[in-house]
């Protein structure tokens, strides 16, 4: 969700002078709402840019001192009063909200136009950010289908309607109005433009490390955790840095505030104008527009949790400890200081094969704290290094392979040093990637008939782009090569400009194997979408034939990436 922008008046006006005296009869209007704090205000506090009967943010809900709210004056006029019903409290427009006038007078992130979007001030000032702001998620509420919800409001609303004096957010104990919790989502963020996900280079071992994007593999360096405005891996948040995305230790601050939109975009929120965005091989905060800078979400798997915390283990020489911060779950698992103390989980693999455990750990000494790990009762990794994290409320991550049979399986790590191991958090068994990497072959390489190499356009990858000729019968073809027979993704880059689609037929080794493929309208000749399908090809060297049929030819092409 987004927060609005604020844009502080030059002078600020008291009293009531700013309300409007003519009486308005009570209407009902149906709006997306949405809630803001004094941690994502921008800037970070209570001004407002249109005082009415507040100097700053605030209010109790009642007719006489509404909270305030934040639109575009398009929409509602400043000093507007509104009555929402959810939570039975008044509210007074005071502020300005740049993605409320993007809903109304476009088509803004949340839809458009003409979609009634207000901000709700929430309060927060003394209480925890996190807090506050899981509660502005938890309070926002969107379909199943990623629309925004749309329930009534009271435009000039009468007094005397029913009022409830419970805050939207209890700065002293965390509680957010009607207990409402926020959405949490755990998974992988695949760039539109690229087909490449997000990716943790260092596994979180770090703080300042620079988020890149990589092949998607949906392992753990690639399962992101997202809550309220924070976007978690391994417990560092990402954070905007310059022009950069890197890991950093959760604080809340605005630099670590992000709103998953549904246009796929992931802004920041003081601005709204600074998206995570693909660039090479590197994660930008850049332009919100085009495919670049939209991701589509794919939630972790299904079946049993990935996730196995070190207090819900079998323990020997080790004991459950909460005294130091940081950590998730209920605890973590200190090793008494003597070497033979041990943390057995009991894992479940869906398969047989190979996994990665990744083990999140502090070792707030200056000394090495080695571990031994044994699977299934033989010892696989003997003297795993565990070096020293800054203090032991840091945390970092430490990664090894392990072959694991299909159901329940024993992961012993025993502490081999004379001070026994380091603290640990929680151990992540993912499966490893298998198979070769995607590999990309640009469409200006191929084999051209009734279609042109050109570079009018801005966007594209390698030097160029195939622009197929205005008549049907055109086709790219390229030689792939593959390592073993079987089933492969194809996933086209390609752009659109026009205002109807443009098929292609896809021809695998002189076969007709997907007639008709769909390539619809991108905003422009500029932006770049893709579109995949799976073939069947043989190992070793393969054709793969992309004919245009349309009277018009088809899309321009960027490039085709094939992978298992």
């Amino acid at each position: 969700m987004k927060r609005r922008l604020v844009v502080l008046s030059v002078v600020l006006l008291s009293g009531l002078s700013m309300i409007a005296t003519a009486a308005h009869a009570a209407t009902t209007r149906s709006m997306f709402l949405t809630f803001y704090g004094w941690y994502d205000n921008t800037p970070p506090g209570g001004d407002i840019a249109y005082p009415q009967i507040h100097s700053t943010a605030g209010g109790s809900g009642t007719f006489s001192d509404p909270i305030t709210f934040a639109t575009a004056t398009a929409e509602l006029s400043a000093g507007t009063k509104v009555y929402v019903p959810r939570v039975k409290k008044y509210f007074i427009m005071e502020d300005s909200c740049q993605e409320c006038g993007e809903d109304w007078s476009g088509h803004g992130p949340n839809g458009g136009p003409g979609l009634y979007h207000i901000d709700l001030w929430l309060g927060g000032k003394g209480g925890s950010a996190f807090d506050a702001i899981d509660c502005e998620d938890a309070l926002t509420h969107y379909n199943a289908d990623s629309t925004p919800t749309l329930e009534d409001v009271i435009v000039s609303p009468a007094s005397g309607l029913p009022y409830d004096s419970t805050p939207l957010f209890n700065t002293s104990t965390g509680a957010c109005y009607g207990g409402a919790q926020p959405t949490t989502t755990v998974g992988q963020y695949k760039n539109v433009s690229t087909g490449q996900c997000l990716d943790d280079p260092n596994n979180a071992s770090s703080t300042g490390t620079v988020l890149h994007t990589a092949a998607c593999s949906g392992g753990a360096s690639q399962r992101f955790t997202f809550h309220g405005a924070f976007l978690v891996i391994n417990g560092l948040c990402a954070g905007m840095s310059g022009s950069n995305i890197v890991l950093q230790t959760c604080t809340g601050g605005p630099a670590q505030q992000w709103s998953i939109n549904p246009n796929l975009t992931i802004s920041d929120i003081q601005t709204g104008q600074k998206c995570f965005r693909n660039s090479g091989s590197t994660l930008t905060a850049g332009s919100c527009s085009g495919a670049a800078a939209q991701w589509n979400f794919s939630p972790s798997q299904s079946g049993p949790s990935p996730d196995y915390q070190a207090e819900d283990a079998t323990l020997s020489a080790a004991t459950v400890a909460t005294n130091h911060t940081g950590f998730t779950g209920t605890g973590f698992v200190d090793y008494v200081n003597a070497p033979g103390g041990y943390i057995e989980w009991t894992v479940n693999a869906a398969a047989a094969g190979t996994y990665r455990l990744t083990v999140r750990y502090a070792n707030g000494t200056t000394a090495d704290r080695p571990l031994d790990f044994a699977v299934n009762g033989t010892t696989t990794s003997a003297g795993v290094s565990f070096p020293q994290t800054t203090n032991w409320d840091t945390w970092a991550t430490k990664s090894l392979t392990v072959t694991l049979n299909a159901g329940a399986n024993t992961i012993r790590a025993t502490g081999t040093g004379s001070v026994g191991g380091p603290n640990v958090d929680v151990l992540t068994v993912t499966p490893e990637q298998t198979g070769p990497a995607p590999v990309d072959y640009q469409a200006e390489d191929g084999a051209l008939s009734a279609a042109t190499v050109a570079s009018n356009h801005t966007g594209f990858t390698g030097t160029g782009f195939v622009d197929y000729v205005n008549a049907p019968g055109g086709y790219i073809e390229w030689t792939v090569s593959a390592p073993t027979a079987g089933t492969y993704t194809l996933t086209i880059r390609y752009a659109n400009g026009t205002t109807t689609t443009r098929p292609l037929d896809f021809a695998v080794n002189g076969t007709t194997t997907s007639a008709g493929v769909s390539f619809p309208q991108t905003t422009n000749w500029d932006t770049w979408a893709t579109k995949s399908l799976t073939v069947t090809l043989n190992a070793g060297a393969n054709t793969i034939r992309a004919t245009g049929t349309g009277s018009t030819g088809g899309p321009n092409v960027d490039k085709i990436t094939v992978g298992l």
